[in-house]
């Protein structure tokens, strides 16, 4: 990843240029980047996820403790099993929160591109609260502020 050898065992560096950005099903237009490890596998692992304005992110949980940094944009997070858009926070850029395992919650973006920095320790998921709310399951699913 990093042309610099360091010559240190478990040394990882990326560099802004050497960000991989794939499509991302969780939301609409969302990328995701993967720094360090991968979410599915036992272990750290920090992922960066960059997603468009007005996007909805519908309850759901993580069985792992999470933090977050939110890099740039706004990043809004409600708690509970109902998506209510006016218990939302807002997190500008510059802002971090961990949030613990198992707590429902849901998220949006605010008016311009947002991105994020997740930081975990895996395996972990996102578990929607609603199975039909999941949009890697149903791309109707995903959505926007209108």
């Amino acid at each position: 990843m990093c042309p610099i050898e360091y010559n240190v065992p478990g040394f990882v560096a990326v560099l802004p240029e050497e960000i991989e950005w794939r499509p991302e099903a969780q939301a609409l237009g969302a990328k995701l980047a993967i720094l360090l490890g991968h979410p599915d596998k036992r272990g750290p692992f920090v992922v960066r996820v960059r997603l468009p304005a007005n996007v909805l992110v519908m309850p759901h949980t993580h069985p792992v403790a999470r933090t977050y940094s939110v890099l740039k944009g706004e990043w809004e997070l409600g708690f509970g099993e109902a998506f209510d858009s006016a218990q939302l926070h807002g997190f500008p850029a510059g802002s971090f929160y961990y949030l613990p395992p198992m707590i429902p919650h849901y998220q949006a973006t605010g008016p311009a591109e947002t991105e994020i920095e997740i930081h975990a320790v895996g395996p972990s998921t996102t578990d929607f609260v609603n199975p039909l709310d999941d949009p890697r399951r149903n791309e109707r699913r995903r959505r926007t502020r209108s």
